[in-house]
């Protein structure tokens, strides 16, 4: 014990003495005197005492703590404080080993990718953690060394010495994704192609004459570059997203799924759904499925029009009366121009071969217009294109597309791709938008799900995977033969496998949206404290 006052000496403030009167395994008994004039930094005094007393003896500060006041008096010298410190034990336990998946672009999700850990300062047996340990049960677990981050697992391994504390989820080591190929490729027709409506084709909602070519379709082609896991094994490259062409009345889908045909004249009408349930209809994103199909609609010429509401598709022709009013509760094309004061409510999608001047457009869907757009107010659930100049009007959108836009108000909130200084973007719309569509989502995706836990039952819901379909099934099977409901026919018996098939995606789905549901309400807060 002689030599522990010269230990302390240089302990705390030059004016305060500390002497360490008696020690334990993790129970110190320290003895401090502190000047009667600085009472009042008594407390501060004693955090720094602890700090200097943790470096001292070679513990991380966070470990000691005063754990009991003994005896504090005034003396002749000063104050006098006598107090116990404790030193906590380090957290001991086994190096824990996980491996992890990630998702490729296309959602397609790989085991085996991500290598995370748990370290802790010493084991069960209070042997210390060491970065030959730890390479020792890397290398133990066959993980490819190449795709393993030793700098960053030698500066982990001395950051848990040096705070004595655990690192949880601490990633040592990455595998490669393969590369996902281009998706497909939509190329909308429109004839004749020097027709000023062209770029707007993928809306259709326009008139076609039997057998017209509506759509080419280019398929999704493979990447370059091989991936691997991080045993090393070789992932082969992927191909991009392929788009699904439905057929519906009045048109053919060609050998290969390489075009689409009209197969009598009417109107083409296109409805587009994505993998990713949250997202909406965008002419700026390739559509998981789409469906087509051509039909004879009611055509009225643009006086007659404004007399009465409609609730089907409509094709109006001609320039509309000066101040009229046009309602229609289903798509609309209209083959004039809007004059002043008129007003149009149109529940689906409408477009305007003709020009806009100051009139009111509310639109549930997409809007198109050919012409000029001026001294309008235009509200549009979807993505409004302008294909002539835009002028000293009011567009709001969730995306917009234009050349042209000088002076009035255009705001959007979702990523556009003509990007114009005048058009703003509403980020609270936008995150209520998101969090609106991820709920919507969520509660069908559960909904599904909550009918394949009546089907199967939770245990096979729950434990099925891609690789696990054929022997869940059967297991499946065997159970209903034994509860004396068996007897399928082997197109149900394919139904059933399809549903088992689609389980994985489902709950991986439902993990995605919950996830980028909980982001986008975190992102609210942020912006209503703001």
């Amino acid at each position: 014990m002689d030599n522990l006052p010269k230990l302390l000496a240089d302990i705390g403030d030059p004016e305060t003495r500390v002497r360490l009167v008696a020690q334990g395994k993790n129970l110190w008994r320290v003895r401090m005197l502190f000047p009667r004039q600085r009472a009042h930094e008594i407390p501060e005094q004693l955090r720094q005492i602890k700090i200097d007393l943790a470096h001292a003896f070679g513990v991380a500060d966070h470990r000691l703590e005063y754990h009991q006041l003994l005896s504090k008096r005034t003396t002749r010298n000063g104050i006098l404080v006598e107090m116990h410190i404790r030193r906590q034990e380090a957290p001991a336990g086994p190096m824990r080993v996980r491996f992890l998946p990630q998702s490729a672009d296309d959602g397609t999700t790989y085991s085996d990718m991500t290598v995370v850990a748990d370290l802790y300062p010493v084991d069960d047996y209070e042997k210390a953690l060491t970065f030959e340990s730890v390479e020792a049960r890397i290398r133990s677990e066959g993980v490819d060394g190449s795709l393993v981050s030793w700098g960053l697992v030698r500066e982990s391994v001395q950051n848990c010495l040096e705070e004595q504390r655990p690192l949880l989820e601490c990633v040592l080591a990455e595998g490669e994704l393969p590369d996902v190929g281009p998706a497909s490729r939509l190329l909308y027709r429109w004839f004749p192609q020097s027709d000023s409506g062209f770029p707007t084709a993928w809306l259709g909602l326009r008139t076609a004459e039997q057998g017209e070519e509506l759509l080419e379709h280019q398929p999704p082609s493979s990447g370059l570059r091989s991936g691997k896991n991080v045993f090393g094994r070789e992932l082969s490259p992927r191909r991009g997203m392929q788009t699904r062409l439905i057929a519906g009345k009045g048109v053919v889908v060609g050998p290969g799924e390489r075009k689409v045909v009209a197969t009598e004249a009417g109107v083409i009408f296109f409805r587009r759904e994505f993998a990713d349930r949250r997202q909406k209809d965008t002419p700026c994103t390739t559509p998981h499925i789409l469906h087509a199909e051509v039909r004879r609609v009611r055509t009225v010429q643009a006086e007659a029009a404004v007399q009465s509401n409609w609730d089907e598709p409509l094709l109006v022709l001609g320039t509309l009366p000066k101040g009229s009013s046009l309602s229609v509760a289903s798509d609309c094309i209209l083959k004039g121009s809007v004059p002043a004061g008129c007003q149009l409510q149109v529940t689906g999608n409408l477009r305007i071969t003709g020009d806009v001047s100051n009139a009111t457009l509310g639109v549930t869907g997409h809007l198109c217009v050919h012409g000029k757009l001026s001294d309008a107010v235009c509200e549009v659930g979807l993505t409004a294109q302008f294909l002539g100049s835009v002028t000293d009007s009011a567009c709001y959108a969730r995306e917009i597309l234009a050349d042209e836009i000088v002076g009035g108000t255009a705001e959007a909130y979702h990523q556009f791709s003509n990007k114009h200084e005048v058009v703003a973007f509403n980020r609270e719309k936008f995150l209520a938008e998101h969090r609106k569509a991820g709920e919507d989502a969520l509660f069908t995706l559960r909904r599904q799900m909550i009918r394949l836990y009546e089907i199967f039952g939770p245990e096979i819901v729950q434990q099925v995977k891609e690789d696990s379909v054929q022997m869940n099934l059967l297991r499946w099977l065997k159970q209903q033969k034994t509860l004396g409901i068996g007897g399928y026919t082997h197109s149900q018996v394919q139904e059933f496998r399809t549903l088992l098939e689609i389980l994985p995606d489902l709950r991986r789905e439902i993990s995605l949206v919950a996830e980028g549901l909980r982001d986008a309400k975190a992102e609210n807060t942020d912006l209503f404290e703001r």
